[in-house]
């Protein structure tokens, strides 16, 4: 399976490895919300049971909080008339079990004070008609930062912080492993080229300010010693091969193609103009050269005009997303159909809501591809949701129930008409060398 390099960490926080269950990525729901903590606060265990309890429980006060001073997390377990359908009557002894599990104390003097720590109590609070259970979580001096702790952020200042970085300083094999996992579109292709090459065009003004020896700025002289201008020329002209195979075995999507021939024809113009002018300055070898050039984008054209389109890729974790949805879509026609007159069952599946949410929010993050435009994401997303909500109309009064068995296509629903990918042909006339011309 693939793997994901540690940078992607940084673009949606502390992000799980793409096989792990859905389960633990909505654990981390609530139970993120209470660890991010950093003064008192208040949340709502509606529809929780012993094992929601357990889990919360666990994931939120297990490891001390990082804070100078003691918070008070205060949790709704139940309440009068206006809240009693969302939480059972077993919830406060719930959770407490939960809480003293852990090694937490049951102790009603507790306060908002240092010695709290690692306590809980109950309180029927009248005037606002509700019960709670207040957390006293044991907390820890946050680590201050010492001589060794600023040499490892040197060192992590060093790391690569975004896609683009780690291709640049990645070997040749990681290079072509990475683009198949996470730079897969053309469109995405296309953004990275453009990165490299203006890359490499800032590398050979550096060194033409070294050749007239003048004296680089902090920047100037960091990017120098970071990865050569070879190097990245090399990783070019491998991204441009992996290019020109998309157009010429017709793997764009119809957005792409609508694109690729409107820069072609730009190029063709400009190559007209080169053609005239080289004729009259008297320039036949460059004459010929354009020439040849321009039949080459000409057939390219013509090629890529005929072609099928593909389809977007599926989400990454779009399976599971599927799943969620059709959760999200089920409890959306709870509330329609309801109307605020809940069965015990449904109280509980509303309370996952936010679990739900995040978990959504955690899996979309990680399925954005690298370079990839939010218009293009959001259509992928669209259709995955489109696909999770109509699989769970199907199923009506079952929501949550598992999913059915996926097909060949992993379970996934192809964006934009899902047209099947043109065969390369064996005869006719070649486009090869067209994608160079385009991308001069």
């Amino acid at each position: 399976s693939a793997q994901i390099p540690a940078f992607e960490v940084a673009r949606g926080g502390r992000l799980p490895n793409p096989g792990v269950p859905t389960a633990l990525a909505m654990a981390s729901g609530l139970a993120g919300k209470v660890r991010r903590a950093t003064e008192s606060d208040e949340f709502e265990l509606a529809g929780y049971d012993q094992a929601r309890c357990d889990d919360l429980a666990k994931a939120a006060f297990s490891e001390p909080f990082a804070l100078r001073e003691m918070v008070k997390l205060s949790f709704v377990v139940g309440g009068g008339k206006l809240v009693r359908q969302k939480f059972s009557d077993d919830l406060p002894k719930m959770f407490m079990a939960s809480l003293t599990a852990i090694g937490f104390q049951d102790d009603s003097t507790a306060a908002l004070e240092a010695k709290s720590g690692g306590k809980f109590k109950f309180q029927h609070d009248t005037g606002k008609n509700l019960k709670f259970v207040h957390v006293f979580p044991k907390i820890c001096e946050p680590r201050s930062t010492g001589a060794g702790e600023e040499e490892e952020e040197e060192e992590e200042d060093e790391k690569p912080s975004s896609p683009e970085d780690m291709l640049f300083r990645c070997s040749s094999e990681d290079f072509a492993r990475l683009l198949g996992d996470y730079v897969t579109t053309y469109q995405q292709k296309r953004k990275l080229l453009e990165l490299i090459k203006t890359r490499i065009s800032n590398l050979e003004q550096i060194e033409g300010k070294m050749t007239r020896l003048e004296k680089l700025s902090a920047e100037e002289q960091k990017m120098f010693d970071d990865v050569g201008a070879d190097e990245l020329r090399e990783k070019a002209k491998s991204l441009t091969g992996a290019m020109q195979r998309m157009v010429d075995e017709g793997k764009l999507t119809s957005a792409e193609k609508a694109s690729f021939l409107e820069q072609l024809e730009g190029k063709l113009a400009a190559m007209e103009a080169e053609i005239t002018k080289a004729e009259t300055e008297g320039k036949a070898k460059k004459v010929q050269a354009l020439t040849q050039q321009r039949e080459v984008a000409r057939t390219t054209r013509a090629a890529v005009r005929e072609a099928a389109t593909v389809g977007l890729p599926p989400l990454r974790h779009g399976n599971e997303l599927k799943k969620l949805y059709g959760k999200i879509a089920e409890l959306n026609r709870i509330e329609k159909v309801s109307k605020g007159h809940y069965s015990m069952d449904e109280l509980k599946r509303l309370g996952e809501r936010p679990e739900i949410e995040e978990a959504i929010s955690v899996l979309e993050s990680r399925s954005r591809g690298w370079f990839e435009d939010d218009e293009v994401f959001q259509e992928r997303v669209q259709a995955c949701m489109k696909a999770g909500a109509s699989a769970a109309a199907k199923k009506p009064g079952v929501g949550g129930g598992p999913a059915q068995r996926p097909g060949s296509s992993g379970g996934f629903t192809t964006v934009s008409g899902g047209a099947k990918v043109s065969k390369a042909r064996a005869a006719g006339p070649s486009t090869r060398n067209a994608f160079g011309a385009l991308d001069r």
